[in-house]
């Protein structure tokens, strides 16, 4: 109990003099429209509870948290829970109206802004429109989600490259957050909810595709933020590189381990629900510090943990020597330089 009310301390008093100070990537709103989606299709097939949400509840997480910035994203199942049709379709409209409308508020246009809301990728030319819409007409947009994998389909998968390419040309900023899946065997304990360990290796593995399948290096304009500092990238990438060591493998992939190494290295990484000196050191060991976000996950993550991981991370920041690395100071300029890389109007 003494080191956690110690960690608290610290948090308060670190945070206290912060005055707003975070810029948060990831931070997720679940619009009216949505909710009624997801009900229609029999909830969230992942397991974990919805949460309750309000645009107010944000504002106030935010304030409590000391963020001046949100770029809010539609969580998973999120479209794909529609289908691939016109009502599909016609969601992901609803939503990125929503969501414009939103962050145009003269009393929230310099808080928050969002990541666009794509239909399921299997529906390419819904996609495409919807890409088209966002960025040659409505430009209001932070960047867009995209979701781990559509169906049995990771991000590289062939079927998706015109979305690539037109988030090229676009210049886009993706944010990939962990998506529903179909894993076999189940958790014998029902109750172990898919984003508690699923989630994370899922990252993984469309990470690990992003860059065998060459995706990355044919977009060199795009930039990808990973969720949950990476799920298992920061320990695992480093066999995906040094597999290609292997003639036969590099061979069969087409690609060399300095080629995926430079590849791993342009992607960002937000610190959602891994604040813990294991996972700050693992990543700093894999990946360059100004590719470091701060994200909060709320409101699936409920305020009072928010308020603990807050503890937990400054603890980090203020005891350990490589704590001045990832400073809220520092998250937040390499949030805002990235954002505003990728501003299509508005810039914070």
């Amino acid at each position: 109990m003494v080191p956690f009310c110690r960690a608290l301390a610290l948090s308060v008093a670190f945070t206290s003099a912060l005055a707003r100070e975070r810029v948060d990537t990831h931070i997720h709103a679940l619009p009216p429209p949505y909710i009624e989606a997801l009900e229609a299709a029999g909830g969230d097939p992942s397991g974990f509870p919805t949460p309750q949400w309000t645009l107010e509840a944000t504002l106030r997480s935010m304030d409590l948290a000391n963020t001046q910035v949100a770029i809010l994203s539609l969580s998973t199942p999120g479209i794909p829970i529609a289908g691939t049709g016109e009502a599909a379709r016609s969601l992901t409209r609803t939503m990125n109206e929503y969501f414009g409308n939103a962050t145009s508020l003269p009393k929230h246009t310099a808080r928050l802004g969002f990541f666009g809301v794509l239909p399921d990728w299997r529906d390419v030319n819904g996609t495409l429109a919807e890409l088209d819409y966002l960025y040659s007409e409505q430009k209001l947009c932070n960047g867009v989600t995209a979701y781990t994998t559509y169906g049995d389909r990771l991000l590289g998968d062939p079927l998706f490259a015109p979305v690539w390419d037109r988030l090229q040309r676009y210049k886009a900023l993706v944010f990939v957050h962990p998506g529903t899946l179909t894993v076999a065997p189940k958790f014998i304990a029902s109750s172990l909810a898919q984003p508690i360990v699923d989630y994370p290796l899922a990252t993984t593995r469309t990470a690990v595709d992003l860059v065998m399948t060459q995706t990355m290096r044919r977009c060199p304009d795009v930039d990808v933020i990973l969720s949950h500092a990476g799920g298992a990238v920061p320990f695992l990438a480093g066999r995906a590189i040094g597999g290609l060591a292997l003639p036969e493998i590099a061979d069969a992939v087409g690609y060399n381990a300095l080629g995926a190494a430079k590849d791993f290295a342009r992607f960002y990484y937000d610190i959602a629900l891994s604040t813990s000196a294991a996972q700050l050191h693992g990543l700093l060991d894999f990946a360059d510090a100004s590719h470091i976000l701060f994200g909060s996950d709320f409101p699936y993550v409920p305020q009072a943990a928010i308020s603990t991981l807050l503890a937990q991370y400054a603890t980090f920041v203020t005891t350990d020597a490589r704590g001045p690395l990832v400073s809220p100071a520092r998250l937040r300029e390499n949030s805002l330089k990235l954002l505003n890389r990728h501003a299509l109007g508005k810039a914070f």
